[in-house]
């Protein structure tokens, strides 16, 4: 393997005085020569291309000794989940904790507040044991895709989460499926878009309650047109405002409008540089609403 070469850190002003001193010592020295004593000028001249082969030595060193860059570290997955808690809607987000096996990290939300909710706990055989500060407790048992290697499912190869919530003598039963993922990062948007997540989501929920309050040429505008709309294996698109709200009913048909209601505008799964909301019933861009999925 090729050894990395380092670049001198060395100030250039530092180097150079170093090449003069270096290159003085040696012209000074009382060699004795077999031919003809080389010219102060050309001993100068050999002085300094020794001073720098030496300094080129030197950081070929610092290479070989510091050896090839480290691989880049995996980033960590958060894994999403959606379903209800008693009666209400809520999501749930969950991440390994790097460096500590077995332990969790996390938020959830009420679908009809959509403020996190920090969560902390541990996975272990299939079961979660999840804690947030008020005093609340998930018990969940991890569902399988039913791949039938007798192992218990993690994280990454569930389908959803079922159990209990508890806090004090209230306990409630939870149902969770899970609707995708996203690698962490500072913004949970990082991929799809510049501007801060809350600005992100403002607009994702204008466009959700617009919809369901058929405020047609207000749903219009946080649209990314042209619009695809997808159905029985063919898509069709929209190519304007004017459009979408003369095919309002065609594309936002009753089956559509109950999906809609039962998912989160709110701590999206991230794939292929959009933001998916329920299970994919809608897909946005940094532009707004770019693919409605028709059931």
């Amino acid at each position: 393997m090729t050894p990395q070469v380092m670049r001198d850190s060395t100030p250039v002003g530092v180097r150079s005085r170093q090449r003069r001193k270096l290159s003085a010592m040696i012209s000074k020295l009382p060699l004795s020569f077999p031919f003809p004593f080389p010219s102060p000028a050309t001993r100068r001249m050999f002085a300094s291309r020794l001073a720098l082969a030496a300094a080129a030595l030197g950081c070929a060193a610092s290479g070989w000794a510091r050896g090839p860059a480290a691989p880049p570290v995996a980033p960590t997955i958060e894994f999403i989940y959606e379903g209800a808690l008693g009666t209400d809607a809520i999501g749930m987000t969950l991440a390994p904790v790097k460096g500590a096996e077995g332990q969790l990290t996390g938020h959830y939300f009420l679908g009809k507040a959509l403020a996190d909710i920090p969560l902390t706990g541990s996975q272990q055989n299939g079961r979660l044991l999840l804690l947030e500060a008020g005093g609340g407790v998930f018990d969940l048992e991890l569902v399988g895709a039913g791949n039938g290697d007798g192992k218990p499912p993690e994280l990454a190869n569930s389908i959803g989460a079922t159990g209990t919530w508890t806090l004090a003598k209230r306990r409630l039963d939870v149902t969770l499926g899970n609707t995708g993922k996203r690698e962490s990062s500072a913004r949970r948007y990082e991929k799809v878009t510049s501007e801060p997540d809350a600005a992100f989501e403002a607009r994702v929920q204008d466009f959700y309650k617009a919809v369901l309050a058929s405020e047609r040429a207000e749903a219009a505008r946080f649209v990314d047109y042209p619009l695809k709309v997808k159905q029985g294996g063919k898509t069709r698109q929209i190519a304007s405002a004017e459009q979408l709200v003369a095919a309002w009913d065609q594309v936002f048909n009753k089956p559509f409008i109950e999906a809609l209601k039962v998912a989160l505008p709110h701590d999206m799964s991230v794939a292929n540089g959009q933001a998916m909301m329920g299970s994919g019933v809608i897909w946005f861009g940094a532009k707004g609403a770019a693919v409605i999925n028709l059931p």
